[in-house]
């Protein structure tokens, strides 16, 4: 069994999985209805990004693209807008299969273990 993990002072706010914030050395791209956008923030359930398309609340198609284990991996999903301002856009992705879920899943996990790495490399470059 896993172990229960409490922070003090940090109350659940409804989120269910760690975010990434991907950077340009992650092979990652999301697409909205066709559209490539600019994904600024990712979990296994919900995405940020920004786009110059005007888009409304609602149900779009979506399609992430990622890389995993030098593999290619594309999900066909559903994104649900649940916050919309100028340009910048959040929202759910529903409809993934549990396949999905799991690949999405690893996939933040090495995205975050690489920018951990990174973080330590730099670390220790500014040390020297």
């Amino acid at each position: 069994m896993k172990p229960l993990v409490s922070l003090p002072g940090v109350k659940e706010k409804g989120r269910r999985a760690f975010r990434m914030t991907p950077v340009q050395d992650d092979p990652v791209s999301l697409r909205v209805n066709g559209h490539l956008v600019d994904l600024e923030d990712l979990s296994a359930n919900g995405v940020a990004f920004i786009t110059e398309d005007e888009l409304s609340s609602g149900s779009y198609d979506a399609q992430l693209n990622f890389t995993l284990s030098e593999r290619d991996y594309s999900i066909f999903c559903k994104l649900q807008l649940i916050r919309t301002k100028t340009g910048t856009y959040a929202g759910e992705l529903q409809q993934m299969t549990s396949l999905d879920e799991r690949l999405l899943s690893r996939f933040i996990l090495e995205c975050q273990k690489n920018a951990i790495l990174r973080a330590r490399e730099a670390h220790d470059e500014h040390d020297k």
